[in-house]
C-alpha cells in the first residue's frame, strides 16, 4: 500500500502543477482580456466619434500594467492635445522624455509633439525654442521646419518665415510655397499702407513669381497700377487673376471698371463678354446687363438677363430683373413688384457671400486667410440660389488648381 502511494505521488504533484498552471493562465488571460477591453472600447468610441470617452478608455488602457509601446504613448499624448487637455498633454510628453529607455530618434519625436502642445497652448516662445533645437538634428528636421513656419505665420512674422523657408528650400513642398507667396503679399500690404508703392509692387511681383495662381498678388498689383494711372498694366494683372481662378471674377469687377474711362464702355463690355466664357456668376451677368442698358436699350439688357437666368437660375438675377421691370407698368403693378423685390433683397441680405472651399466656413466679407482652418485663398464667392451653387465653368486653357 505504501509503495502504491509512493508511485502515485509524482502523478499527484504533476496534476497539481497542471491545475495550478491552468488557474494562473486563466487569471493572466482574464487580466489581459480586461486590459485589451480598455483598448477595444477606446477604439469603438473613437470610431463612433465620441472623442471624450475614447481618450478616457485609452488612458485606462495605458495606466494598466500592460507593456506599452513608445508609439502608443506618443499617440495618446496627441489625443490629449486634440481633446483640449493641453496641460495633461504637456505633462504626458514631458514624462515620456524622462523615460530611461528612450532613444535619440524617439526623443526628437516627443520634442516635436511637445512643440505642438506649446503652440496649441499659445506658448509660442517655448515652442520656438524646441523647434530651433530640433532643426539642428537630422531626425524630425523637416517636420520642425514646417511647424516653425506655421509658428511664424501665427505670430505674423512674415519675413522670418520667408527667411526660414529660404534656408531650408529642400523641405519646401507646394503647400509651403503657396504660403510663402501669401507672406510676400502680407509684406506688400504693409509697404502699401506706408504708401511705398514701389516696394509693395516688388513684394507682390515676388509673390506672383512664386505662385502663378496667387489671385491676391495680381489684384494688389492692379490696385497699385490704377492708383498711379497705368490702367493698361492694371487690366493685364486683372486678367491674370481671372485666368488663375475664374471663381474670383466677382471680386475683380470693381477693379476692372476702374480701368476704363467714359467713352470706353464698349471695350469694357468686350472684356466682360470674354469672361462669360469662364463664368456665369450673377455679379458678372448684372455688370454686363448694366453696360448693355447704358449703351443699348433696357429691352436688350432684360432679354440678356432672362436668357442667363433660364440657363443658371439665381436669386440675385431674379431680384435684378424685378428692379428693372417698373418702366411702363401701372402704379399698382409697380407697387407689387417693389414688394416682391424687397422680399428677395431681404433674403439675399441674410445670406453669406463667401465660403471656404476647404472647411466650409461662411462669411459676408472676403478673408484671404480663412479664420476657421487658416488656409489661404480658399474663400470663394458663393452664388445664393435654391437651384444650385456652381456658377463657374472650366476655363478654356484648363488650368489645374492644386490643393494646398
Amino acid at each position: 500500500m505504501f509503495e502504491l502511494l509512493f508511485l502515485l505521488l509524482p502523478v499527484a504533484v504533476f496534476y497539481g502543477y497542471v491545475m495550478g498552471s491552468r488557474q494562473a493562465n486563466k487569471s493572466q488571460q482574464s487580466e489581459k482580456t480586461r486590459k485589451i477591453g480598455f483598448l477595444t472600447k477606446g477604439i469603438n468610441y473613437f470610431l463612433y466619434r465620441d472623442k471624450e470617452k475614447a481618450v478616457d478608455e485609452f488612458i485606462r488602457y495605458y495606466d494598466s500594467d500592460a507593456e506599452h509601446s513608445f508609439e502608443e504613448g506618443l499617440a495618446l499624448g496627441a489625443l490629449l492635445r486634440e481633446r483640449g487637455d493641453l496641460e495633461k498633454a504637456i505633462r504626458f510628453h514631458n514624462n515620456l522624455l524622462t523615460t530611461a529607455r528612450i532613444e535619440p530618434v524617439q526623443r526628437s519625436a516627443v520634442l516635436l509633439e511637445l512643440a505642438r502642445d506649446f503652440m496649441s497652448s499659445g506658448l509660442l516662445n517655448k515652442a520656438e525654442d524646441i523647434l530651433m533645437e530640433l532643426i539642428s538634428y537630422n531626425s524630425e528636421k523637416k517636420s520642425a521646419v514646417r511647424l516653425l513656419v506655421t509658428l511664424y505665420e501665427q505670430e505674423k512674422e512674415w519675413q522670418r518665415a520667408i527667411d526660414l523657408i529660404d534656408s531650408f528650400r529642400q523641405f519646401a513642398d507646394e503647400n509651403i510655397t503657396k504660403r510663402e507667396a501669401e507672406f510676400y503679399c502680407e509684406l506688400g500690404n504693409e509697404a502699401y499702407s506706408r504708401k511705398n508703392y514701389a516696394k509693395a509692387n516688388d513684394y507682390f511681383k515676388k509673390s506672383a513669381s512664386i505662385n502663378k495662381g496667387c489671385v491676391r498678388a495680381y489684384l494688389n498689383m492692379a490696385k497699385i497700377m490704377i492708383e498711379i494711372g497705368q490702367t493698361k498694366n492694371a487690366l493685364a494683372y486683372i486678367q491674370e487673376a481671372v485666368n488663375a481662378d475664374p471663381a474670383m471674377i466677382p471680386i475683380c469687377l470693381k477693379s476692372l471698371a476702374k480701368c476704363f474711362y467714359p467713352g470706353q464702355e464698349m471695350q469694357h463690355l468686350e472684356v466682360l463678354n470674354s469672361w462669360l466664357q469662364l463664368s456665369d456668376s450673377p455679379q458678372l451677368v448684372m455688370a454686363v446687363a448694366d453696360l448693355i442698358m447704358t449703351n443699348k436699350t433696357p429691352e436688350e439688357a432684360e432679354a440678356f438677363v432672362m436668357r442667363l437666368l433660364k440657363k443658371s437660375p439665381s436669386f440675385e438675377l431674379f431680384s435684378y430683373i424685378l428692379g428693372n421691370l417698373y418702366e411702363g407698368l401701372d402704379p399698382r403693378m409697380q407697387e407689387r413688384f417693389a414688394v416682391l423685390k424687397s422680399i428677395m433683397d431681404a433674403h439675399l441680405a441674410g445670406n453669406y457671400r463667401y465660403m471656404c472651399q476647404h472647411c466650409g466656413f461662411k462669411s459676408s466679407v472676403l478673408f484671404w486667410q480663412c479664420p476657421s482652418c487658416h488656409r489661404w485663398e480658399q474663400m470663394k464667392p458663393h452664388q445664393i440660389s435654391e437651384w444650385g451653387n456652381t456658377a463657374v465653368r472650366p476655363a478654356v486653357n484648363d488650368k489645374t488648381k492644386q490643393d494646398e
